[in-house]
């Protein structure tokens, strides 16, 4: 695909970066004739200096003809701008990242009119993350699937846990339920796992399940802590209004610690069901005072990442069982999981696996969609859901065991209908399926890529 990507900051450099791999072919306009440079000399693409709004440039970078156009750059006003043009231009597909709330109900109305195929809000996809890790606070990650029918959730094993020293085939065999270890995370390898593998303290799992047989699942092995009720979160800016919005039904009741006045008169005005304090979350003395040590939860939203993590270790080490981070910048991401913060959340990580969700899913050959994408363990795993539209010759109909999928690929869920499969060696996909197959391959592009 002919792709243009308006700004070029850390969430345009890990879309380009992944798209070029994918043998994309990418275009880069951005204002600072640094970034094009930097941009230009370490990925194969053709950068611009200038506005995305600016008609000449976007001619220049080929708007005309391309396929899509993908505007992340800080501006919201600048992105909407950058795909109405573009669209006019001839492009055939845009997405936008949109973050101010204000745009919300503006974009919804004027979709179509704005050219826009897809909008994106970080804040508000990390508000959701955050809901579902609650939800499920002995989990480091959930991801969905199915429309929330199946759930890949990634666990640490604990030294005591009974997991430790079992194979996966023992557990099959010992657990009652319909369950699969898809992947596994010890240090920094990544494994796909046969049957064989055995399970040693400190490893992260991905375990997938329909919803029932995921809770009992942690509830046999011993890892299911009781569902959050009191919630500390330090920052009360936009993830924490979209999640506080997000919990008014909810049984948790919420205390947000937030310095800015007039934000705090905010959420108090808007969100009268939770608790405001005006002060400073992220400073030591201040946690204690709102009850810290009592919360089952606490979530580290503020705007600085280094204050986040400091504040997250602090709460982690007063026994606080669940403990989120919001880190912002991405090559922080992975260092302060190095540095045992488990439940990182990064607006731009999701952000860019989004974009890349939407440009797989246009890119890929008739019979199969790509529905959704989740990179998982550390980003080293893809999830992916497929929608079996037609039939597949060499695919479609044939019991998995004949079909034998390459290595590094594993078939972890099959819905038929209603129904959701754990599948087995005679197990089949068919038309109409949803198929989630687990990958440790980046390039994986369609459904036809899992055979050897």
């Amino acid at each position: 695909m002919k792709i243009i990507i308006v700004g070029g900051g850390s969430v345009g450099a890990a879309i380009c970066s992944q798209l070029v791999s994918d043998g994309h072919d990418i275009t880069v306009i951005d204002l600072d004739e640094k970034v094009i440079t930097a941009l230009s000399n370490s990925n194969d693409v053709t950068g611009y200096a200038g506005s995305g709004t600016d008609v000449a440039v976007l001619r220049k970078a080929g708007a005309d003809t391309a396929d899509l156009l993908i505007a992340v750059s800080s501006s919201d006003e600048l992105n909407l701008l950058s795909c109405a043009a573009a669209k006019k231009l001839g492009t055939q597909d845009t997405i936008a990242r949109v973050r101010n709330p204000v745009y919300a109900e503006l974009v919804r109305l004027m979709k179509e009119e704005m050219g826009l195929s897809m909008v994106i809000n970080p804040e508000l996809s990390v508000a959701a993350e955050c809901r579902r890790m609650l939800r499920f606070p002995g989990a480091a990650k959930i991801e969905t699937f199915c429309r929330g029918r199946v759930e890949l959730v990634e666990a640490v094993v604990a030294p005591d846990s009974p997991l430790v020293g079992k194979s996966l085939y023992a557990l099959r065999s010992s657990l009652k339920m319909k369950f699969l270890v898809v992947s596994v995370l010890r240090g920094e390898q990544v494994f796909i796992p046969a049957g064989d593998f055995v399970i040693e303290a400190g490893d992260i799992i991905g375990v997938t399940a329909g919803e029932e047989d995921i809770t009992s699942f942690f509830k046999d092995t011993g890892a299911y802590k009781r569902p959050v009720k009191n919630l500390l979160i330090a920052g009360g800016g936009r993830v924490c209004y979209y999640l506080v919005q997000m919990l008014k039904n909810s049984r948790i009741h919420a205390t947000v610690i937030e310095p800015d006045k007039a934000l705090c008169h905010e959420l108090a005005a808007a969100f009268p069901y939770c608790t405001v304090v005006q002060d400073d979350g992220t400073k030591q003395e201040v946690l204690p005072e709102q009850g810290l040590e009592k919360a089952d939860a606490f979530l580290a939203l503020s705007a600085s990442d280094e204050k986040n993590a400091i504040v997250s270790m602090y709460a982690a080490s007063l026994g606080v069982y669940k403990v989120v981070t919001m880190i912002r910048e991405l090559s922080y991401v992975n260092f302060y999981k190095g540095m045992g913060l488990t439940s990182v959340i990064s607006p731009k990580v999701i952000t860019a696996t989004d974009i890349l969700r939407y440009v797989r899913s246009k890119s890929s050959t008739r019979g199969a969609e790509i529905e959704s994408l989740h990179r998982v363990m550390n980003g080293k795993v893809e999830a992916m859901e497929f929608i079996v539209r037609e039939e597949i010759p060499g695919i479609t109909g044939v019991p998995l065991k004949k079909l034998r999928p390459r290595q590094g690929v594993l078939i972890a869920c099959i819905r038929h209908g209603e129904t959701i499969v754990i599948p087995s060696g005679d197990d089949a996909i068919a038309r109409g399926d949803s198929v989630i197959i687990i990958t440790a391959d980046e390039h994986f592009k369609t459904l036809k890529d899992i055979k050897k």
